[in-house]
């Protein structure tokens, strides 16, 4: 049967899962070439704390956007879009096989998926860990000033839709809403329902792709995480630090932002989290300083390996779940990397097997059937993504307190922001215990019992 060409296999899964690892042995076993997919791995340098591979573990496979940008700059996931599939080309012109991969989700899915207008002003709009776009920050400067609460008036004037669907405290994604109309002309509301529309009816996938989610338990993962940050220590991460520490003091403005870990090869975990210690002069607190730092930058890689399975599930698979119907489908894959001693046997084998018969455009195996984790994981994937139009705001009545009710006589609304927030808060102990509360305020003689209208108003 004739070669898939043009088709793309994509990597991905938490940090410390041994991504590059598979990478580089389907690109051994598949004639194939790897395309870096971590948005900070792309900056050249700094290979211990962004975890580059080296060298001699590529074993001679070719690799690509891996730390040719410069660390000063600013590398937008716009950039990487048109390089990776620059990359793509050149390597299909080889007649060799793209694997793409990196735990940067939003990076594998806008290589991926070919989106309506929203990805050329907004693509990061609605996604809570993405590299912001530079006229973000700008936008942010321009409005440094005005309050949580005037930016969200100004959204609920152009943009009433997304206003109820934001906090007016939530002053990232209310900027975001406002930033989209301020780049494109158009509201954000807008491009959100015109995305969902082409998701419907038109092919937005570029490339028939492999997709395979290397998966570890939590609990195994963890404490790999823990001895990954040990060793890197070992391999002389501080370091690098020091080294970016002399790298800071010599910035001006055309640089990185002095003490911004925000954007660019400052947000790599490791740099934010020894802030403190590369400001500090008495040896005996930098030591203190420095310990403290160990243990921030293991509970933040935690914390991010949670926030990777988090997008893979209800953004990557629901998208790659929406080709079904399409003439170009995506195909996704968990392996089970939770026991390294079966690596080969649940990992590197399966991976390809499953390879091999989709480059062949041979019949693939069921993807629940490769392990009991697949088979979990899988079976509750949604259909769609989740969308931002989608989320309900709701008012929780109990929580809520009028002017009566509260100690400064100012009145507090509790809102919540979607139905899972919803759902998790009428199980919270505060607000059973606010239901306790307000069935004593409704009883006879209570002192509120007159004054409050709500005493009796409970959620459902």
């Amino acid at each position: 049967m004739e070669r898939v060409r043009k088709g793309l296999i994509a990597i991905t899964g938490t940090t410390g899962v041994g991504k590059s690892q598979l990478a580089i042995e389907l690109a051994r076993a598949l004639n194939g070439e790897v395309i870096n997919a971590d948005a900070l791995q792309v900056y050249r340098g700094y290979d211990i704390i962004t975890n580059k591979v080296s060298k001699s573990e590529m074993l001679d496979v070719p690799h690509h956007l891996l730390g040719d940008v410069e660390p000063h700059r600013e590398y937008t996931v716009h950039e990487f879009e048109h390089d990776a599939i620059a990359k793509i080309a050149e390597i299909h012109s080889r007649g060799r096989i793209p694997i793409l991969v990196g735990g940067t989700n939003y990076y594998i899915q806008s290589v991926m998926f070919r989106k309506t207008l929203i990805s050329k002003h907004a693509r990061n709009a609605t996604d809570s860990d993405a590299t912001c776009d530079p006229r973000l920050h700008a936008f942010e400067e321009q409005n440094a000033d005005k309050t949580n609460l005037e930016l969200w008036e100004e959204l609920k004037q152009v943009d009433p839709t997304m206003a109820e669907k934001w906090h007016a405290n939530n002053r990232r994604k209310v900027l975001r809403s406002l930033e989209v109309l301020h780049t494109s002309g158009k509201r954000h509301s807008e491009w959100v329902r015109e995305s969902n529309q082409a998701r419907e009816q038109e092919e937005t996938l570029r490339f028939s792709t492999l997709l395979f989610w290397l998966y570890a338990d939590t609990a195994t993962l963890n404490q790999r995480l823990d001895s990954r940050v040990d060793k890197m220590i070992e391999r002389g991460m501080f370091d690098e630090i020091d080294q970016l520490k002399g790298q800071l003091a010599a910035s001006d403005k055309e640089n990185a932002p002095r003490g911004d870990f925000s954007s660019g090869l400052l947000q790599a975990i490791g740099f934010r989290e020894f802030s403190d210690y590369l400001a500090a002069a008495d040896s005996s607190e930098r030591e203190q300083l420095k310990a403290k730092g160990i243990d921030d930058m293991k509970a933040s890689t935690r914390r991010y390996s949670k926030r990777q399975i988090t997008w893979i599930r209800n953004k990557l698979l629901p998208e790659c779940k929406s080709t079904l119907h399409k003439s170009i489908r995506a195909h996704p894959f968990v392996l089970d990397a939770t026991d390294l001693d079966l690596w080969n046997t649940n990992v590197r084998d399966k991976a390809i097997d499953v390879a091999k018969k989709f480059n062949c455009g041979l019949p693939m195996p069921d993807p629940m059937s490769l392990s009991e984790t697949a088979r979990s994981l899988l079976a509750d994937i949604k259909s769609t993504p989740n969308s931002a139009l989608a989320w309900v705001r709701h008012l929780c009545a109990v929580c809520s307190k009028s002017a009566e009710e509260s100690f400064d006589g100012t009145p507090r609304e509790v809102w919540l922001n979607g139905n899972v927030e919803y759902q998790q808060h009428l199980q919270s102990r505060q607000h059973k215990k606010n239901i306790k509360h307000r069935k004593r305020m409704a009883e006879p003689g209570h002192p509120l019992n007159k004054t409050s209208k709500r005493a009796n108003t409970f959620c459902t």
